[in-house]
């Protein structure tokens, strides 16, 4: 009967639940004794207050990747890979931190439109972004980077929890089996704010607080068209959703994820940004190291 549900994102699919536990839960208890809620803090490090990660990596191991150019999509995601290049260098054109990041990613946007055409393979697109990497400037190629070591993006297990059912329901209820009615959060990085936001819709009791960062949720040609249900909307049961955002994490395709649901929809929060370091803008620990995102948390335990 957890009281806190994890729910990890892309990565490699070796990494075990014990690994990503400790390293959500140490991370979470250092934070909150730096800024003032060492009870919380020490309930977290001795257990007293539950927390249970919602693991689903394992069922993506027949779309690891053999190397960063054999990326084993399911079948009809060959177009979406070469969208979610484009969409993650308009990431960096609209919101990077640097104004000379922008200028560069909208070069190589341009570069990387021109170059795309119908008669290359399906998979030339994730090929063309990647050969970026040595051109761009040091916080673009940190996001890369950040992503690339674990794959083209990941983008198989993007993919496949989108388009093969069975990943996508055993994801679903391995969040919605750790949720009861004594559990105050759910905390969601990456794709599990997906997997999350797909989960809680079918919640039945309600949630105080709903905390997602690092979010795809609103990248438009592989994400958020795939969502369910649509339009976005809020999971009814969830009370509070607070969305946490790093302007150089180029998986975050929006600084205003507010706008994509209605105006009446008043539980998810405006976007609350920080600044994570940038050789690795885009993992889980680093925004566990903000105030701004532990402080929602401190707030429902």
């Amino acid at each position: 009967m957890a009281e806190v549900v994890l729910v990890h994102g892309i990565g490699p699919e070796g990494q075990t639940e014990e690994e990503l536990t400790t390293a959500w839960t140490t991370t979470l208890a250092h934070t909150l004794r730096e800024h003032g809620y060492a009870r919380h803090a020490d309930r977290m490090d001795t257990g007293a207050t539950s927390v249970a990660m919602a693991y689903y990596r394992d069922l993506f191991s027949r779309y690891a990747p053999k190397d960063d150019l054999d990326v084993p999509f399911p079948e009809d995601m060959a177009l979406a890979a070469e969208m979610t290049g484009e969409d993650i260098m308009d990431n960096i054109r609209r919101n990077a931190s640097d104004p000379a990041e922008r200028d560069e990613a909208a070069r190589e946007l341009d570069w990387l439109r021109a170059e795309v055409g119908p008669e290359q393979g399906p998979f030339e697109p994730v090929r063309l972004v990647v050969s970026m990497l040595g051109r761009l400037g040091p916080v673009a190629r940190s996001g890369f980077a950040t992503l690339s070591r674990y794959g083209i993006f990941h983008l198989g297990q993007v993919a496949a929890y989108l388009d093969d059912e069975t990943v996508r329901e055993r994801a679903i209820e391995s969040v919605l089996s750790q949720v009861t009615p004594h559990t105050r959060a759910v905390v969601a990085h990456s794709l599990g704010t997906v997997v999350a936001y797909e989960a809680l819709h079918r919640l039945d009791q309600p949630l105080p607080l709903l905390l997602t960062f690092g979010s795809p949720l609103g990248m438009r040609s592989i994400v958020h068209k795939r969502l369910r249900p649509l339009p976005m909307h809020s999971p009814a049961q969830v009370k509070r959703w607070v969305n946490v955002a790093d302007r150089d994490d180029f998986v975050v395709s929006t600084l205003k994820l507010r706008n994509l649901l209605p105006e009446t929809d008043d539980v998810l929060e405006p976007t609350v940004l920080v600044k994570n370091s940038n050789t690795d803008p885009h993992a889980a620990t680093e925004y566990l190291r903000h105030r701004e995102t532990i402080e929602p948390l401190a707030g429902v335990l």
